[in-house]
Formats: structure tokens, sequence, C-alpha cells
């Protein structure tokens, strides 16, 4: 919790600053992602599932840079192969990315940055002998999680922004004692409204 209210007072302060500036943008964003995750243990794998999410960003931009702070709601879906057999896995996580844009030409941008993650829920489901079986899985997982996006767009004249990233996770969400690391590798294309047009 303190370092989500950290990275919660850096991203006012960011977006305060921002709307300060001349050509500061404010809106809603959303779209699809894709979620798996890096697993180092060579019996498991683990495929991608579709998942949503849907947030706020600002962006203040000044010539040809801009650091645009989000807060996003994901929906991150799995499906792997363990030694329980076959399992569905569903996360929720509050996303802040913070990232620095860079427009080569026009309304074209590059894009990096950090993500911090900050898990909401989890849950799994899985078929035995039994039946189908669901379990809370939200202890299983670190409560935290830190990416690096990469990625491009575009923003365009009328307000409407695309944006196309890949996140790759740098920290092992997996917190099970003698558990096998794993880290979150999420690709994501999104559509924003800019208000402030």
């Amino acid at each position: 919790m303190k370092l989500l209210f950290k990275v919660v007072m850096i991203c006012t302060l960011v977006m305060g600053a921002e709307l300060a500036s001349a050509q500061a943008a404010f809106g809603l964003k959303g779209g699809v992602n894709l979620t798996s995750l890096k697993l180092d243990d060579p019996d498991a794998s683990y495929d991608s599932r579709t998942g949503f999410h849907a947030g706020i960003f600002m962006r203040g931009r000044v010539d040809k840079v801009a650091i645009q702070p989000e807060v996003l709601l994901f929906t991150q879906r799995g499906e792997g192969t363990f030694s329980l057999g076959k399992v569905e896995e569903s996360f929720t996580y509050l996303s802040i990315p913070v990232i620095l844009k860079f427009y080569p030409i026009g309304g074209l941008n590059i894009q990096a940055g950090p993500q911090f993650g900050f898990l909401l829920d989890g849950e799994r489901k899985y078929q035995n002998a039994f039946g189908s079986i669901k379990e809370d899985i939200k202890d299983s997982y670190k409560s935290s999680d830190v990416s690096i996006s990469l990625g491009g767009g575009y923003d365009f004249g009328f307000g409407l922004g695309l944006d196309v990233r890949y996140n790759i996770g740098v920290k092992d969400i997996n917190d099970e004692v003698n558990g096998d690391p794993a880290k979150s590798r999420i690709f994501l294309i999104s559509l924003g409204w800019n208000f402030l047009q």
C-alpha cells in the first residue's frame, strides 16, 4: 500500500503540472489485451488469453515530447497446463503506466515507460475427478507488479488516439513457497478520447 500511495502521489503531481501545459490532454481510454505468464518451469506452459482494460489518461506535450500517466483497470486471463492439469486463471489489476512519448512526425509517436500494477483479485478454475473447482489465488501472487511498456501509437487531430504496447514484466509475481518464478507479458491495443481537444 505504501508503494501504491507513492505512485499515486507522483502521478497526481505530474498530472497537476500537465494541466498548466498549453498542450494538455485528458480523457478516457480502453481496449483489449492478450495476457500470458513467462514461467521458468519447463514442465508448465501458459497460453495467452483475451482480457480488457479501461481507465483515464492525462498528457502534457512540449514540442515533440510528451509524458502520459494513466490509471487503468485491467482484467487479465490465462490458460495453463500444470501438474494438476488444465487450468484457467483470471486476475484484476489496477495499473498505473507512466509513458514517455516521442513524436517524430505529426501525431505518430513512439512510447516507453514503466507500469506499476496492483493485484485486486485472482481466481483459478480447473477440472479434476470431482468436477470443476474454483479457488481464490490472490494470496498466491504478489500484491504488486512492475513492467516496462514499449510501443507506439497515433494521436489524431480531432481527439482520438490509438496505442499499441507490449508490457514486459520485470518482477517475479509468484508468491507461493518454492514456487517457480513467473513474470507477466501483456500485449494491448487501446483507443482513447481527449476531451480537451
